[in-house]
């Protein structure tokens, strides 16, 4: 005799089989809220590197010739004291420079950069009136030896632009660290020095015109101005694509500011005929 055959039941959205103890799920359940989280998390991931595919180094290195404009002094800045000129009464040569500057571009639209660009100059002649520089006296018609440097290195965010044939490309801001040093040194009053160790906030703007595919006009630079000082870098420059991973660029660069506060009185202009490539990794 056969067995009679099991009734079909459902109960709460799932069918069981009469005679069994139990049910057989025949549909699943909604997904629970960690699975769900799970799949966000993924999504955040793979976004994550797919910003990595993207993220890419360039690194600038630029040298070329230097020289002043100008560059004066008054340390302390008393209306007592006098303005030294390195420029006017000493001899400051032009000299070779040498500075460098690693991008990395995070997006299209976002990137980060960081420069070293020191600098150091030797002025040396006979001023023509003493100079009151940090206490000491420094005679008239006395041969002075004196060095001026004026190292920079600056974190850079910049936000790019959509690419376009002529305008502005990028904009940011920048934070630029000053490690300056000016001494005099002669064999009466001996060798004193002042140093100066400062942060100092900046604009950044990048500004191109595309003469050809592989040929573009470059207006870039960093500065800012208040009541106690400024600073202005400025590039203007021919940049010439090769291939894509190396470019080469040739131009000007104007390079002033100083400070006017009860302590110092200094400021320079530099001139720079520079020179540089563009390595793309």
């Amino acid at each position: 005799m056969m067995a009679p055959t099991p009734v079909a039941a459902k109960e709460g959205g799932m069918t069981r089989l009469a005679g069994r103890k139990k049910p057989i799920m025949l549909f699943r359940a909604k997904q629970p809220e960690r699975v769900k989280m799970k799949k966000y998390a993924l999504a955040l991931i793979l976004a994550s590197f797919a910003g990595m595919a993207f993220a890419q180094f360039s690194l600038d290195l630029e040298t070329g010739l230097a020289f002043f404009g100008y560059n004066d002094m008054r340390i302390p800045n008393l209306e007592s004291g006098r303005i030294l000129s390195f420029t006017d009464e000493l001899e400051s040569k032009p000299k070779m420079f040498g500075r460098a500057n690693l991008h990395y571009q995070i997006t299209p639209r976002h990137e980060i950069s960081l420069l070293a660009s020191p600098f150091t100059s030797e002025p040396s002649g006979e001023p023509s009136a003493a100079v009151e520089f940090m206490g000491r006296t420094y005679a008239a018609r006395e041969w002075i030896y004196a060095v001026y440097k004026f190292n920079s290195y600056r974190l850079q965010y910049l936000y790019r632009f959509e690419k376009q044939n002529i305008g502005i490309r990028a904009l940011g801001v920048s934070l630029k660290v000053r490690d300056a040093l000016i001494s005099l040194e002669n064999k009466s009053a001996g060798y004193t020095e002042k140093t100066d160790l400062g942060v100092v906030p900046l604009i950044g703007f990048e500004f191109g015109y595309d003469l050809s595919e592989e040929l573009a006009l470059l207006l870039k630079g960093e500065a800012l101005a208040s009541p106690y000082g400024r600073a202005e870098d400025i590039l203007l420059a021919l940049v010439y694509d090769l291939n894509g991973t190396y470019s080469l660029y040739a131009g000007y660069r104007f390079l002033e500011g100083g400070s006017d506060i009860e302590e110092v009185y200094t400021f320079a202009n530099i001139n720079y005929l520079s020179l540089g490539t563009r390595i793309n990794f």
